[in-house]
């Protein structure tokens, strides 16, 4: 079996723009190109700003002036191009769609996305009998609106929504489609957002049958540059959407059922699958908004700490940390100020404590923190280097924040719930105590 190197197959023809350009000046050049995405360098560092990245930064107000270097950017993962696809195969998940190609000195050699690499596998491991329709085990949802819609209205939706896409749908039959590349020409025109969908939608929509192959619907992306495929009935009425990330997904287990005449290369897919499994399990795991553990992942974290603790008489703190004051900023400027704080917060935290310790959300404002080998006067210290960084914090239109802290070590007679019993009443305390302080308790017993 051959699996080429990932020179052989990435995209060399790559648009990009320099990370000290402005939104507008990426936005001209995805017009110009008719692209919903846009590499923007940074030294050997390489970023992309895509569609929904233009969207959030139009509704959140924010100047198409701005540098790029001045707003959230998402860092693309890198390989060598002399690496293989199953290299490339570790690296990619749901939310990675491009790999960045590089020479040895680091530098951007091309693009090479999850079909690209599906695609560049023998045409033996993909199965021409599976039909489309049999994605649909489960229900895939997608979104419609009436052609009388505000553009506002659709902005909105896919601001916050994993798809990229929405059909402009009448009795069940697709009347017209707006796509990342059709966001992109509407912001870049500055049209008022109050603009029928059906004066900006695409039509007519392109359409493929739940009875075609999986192998003609990845030809079918390939050869229109389409990211998802709109799945009728024999009655061409609208089933879903389905998007290559779907596609690929349901050839990765065909590649599991096929591989076995091929047991070496089988062994070295499989394991890579169930590496990729750990890593969607991972993503499950981690709080949407701020991109730290959630309060699921840090119960089982604090387990297997506790455990070590048991078993070694290491020593464990713990923090509870809370935003003073919160709900202020989310009545006086908005949730969505709201959830800039946050992410900010949250940055800034996991930024500052050490890569051993364990950082998640434990919901709305609160925050918990877990040191390992740190006793109390040790986590009280790491506590008021947190709350003095979040004090010297200036946050746009909101000005400081600051945070209340409570501190407590952890014992072997401990549970989660009595060691976040007693983080939170010393939290309590420094909230009674005039906030902005930290306060750390005595272990039980």
């Amino acid at each position: 079996m051959f699996f080429p190197t990932l020179g052989l197959i990435a995209t060399t023809n790559v648009i990009s723009v320099d990370i000290h350009h402005s939104i507008q000046d990426a936005l001209n050049k995805m017009h110009q190109h008719n692209h919903r995405s846009i590499v923007v360098v940074n030294g050997i560092v390489h970023y992309i700003i895509t569609t929904k990245d233009i969207i959030k930064l139009k509704l959140d107000g924010v100047a198409f002036s701005t540098p790029l270097s001045q707003i959230p950017l998402h860092t693309l993962p890198m390989i060598d191009k002399e690496s293989n696809i199953i290299n490339a195969l570790n690296l990619t998940n749901d939310m990675d769609e491009y790999i960045c190609v590089c020479n040895e000195d680091k530098s951007m050699y091309g693009l090479v996305t999850n079909s690209d690499i599906v695609a560049s596998v023998d045409p033996q491991v993909i199965l021409d009998s599976l039909q489309i329709a049999t994605i649909f085990d489960k229900k895939y949802g997608y979104k419609s609106f009436h052609s009388d819609v505000s553009m506002k209205e659709v902005l909105l939706y896919m601001k916050d929504s994993c798809s990229d896409c929405v059909i402009i749908q009448e009795d069940a039959f697709a009347k017209g489609i707006i796509t990342a590349k059709d966001i992109l020409k509407f912001i870049g025109a500055d049209i008022d957002e109050n603009m029928k969908a059906s004066d900006v939608m695409s039509f007519p929509v392109e359409t493929l049958s739940a009875k075609a192959s999986i192998s003609d619907g990845l030809e079918y992306l390939r050869s229109r540059h389409f990211k998802r495929i709109v799945v009728t009935n024999d009655d061409g009425h609208v089933l879903g959407i389905v998007t290559q990330q779907e596609l690929i997904s349901r050839t990765y287990l065909k590649w599991s059922q096929l591989m076995q005449d091929h047991f070496r290369q089988f062994e070295e897919i499989t394991q890579i699958l169930q590496q990729k499994n750990q890593h969607l399990t991972q993503l499950a795991t981690i709080d949407t908004l701020t991109e730290v553990h959630n309060r699921h992942m840090f119960a089982e974290l604090f387990a297997k700490e506790l455990s070590v603790l048991k078993r070694h008489s290491t020593k464990l703190a713990l923090a509870m940390i809370d935003l003073d004051h919160f709900k202020r900023v989310n009545d006086t400027h908005g949730h969505n100020i709201g959830d800039v704080v946050l992410k900010r917060f949250a940055a800034l935290i996991s930024s500052s404590v050490r890569e051993a310790d364990l950082f998640a959300r434990w919901g709305g404002e609160e925050f918990v923190l877990l040191l390992r080998n740190a006793n109390c006067n040790e986590a009280y210290g790491v506590g008021e280097k947190i709350r003095s960084l979040l004090a010297q914090e200036t946050f746009d239109d909101v000005g400081n924040v600051t945070c209340s802290i409570g501190i407590t070590e952890i014992s072997p007679e401990d549970t989660l719930q009595s060691a976040i019993e007693r983080a939170d009443n010393a939290m309590y305390a420094a909230k009674e105590g005039g906030r902005n302080c930290t306060k750390a308790c005595e272990t039980r017993g």
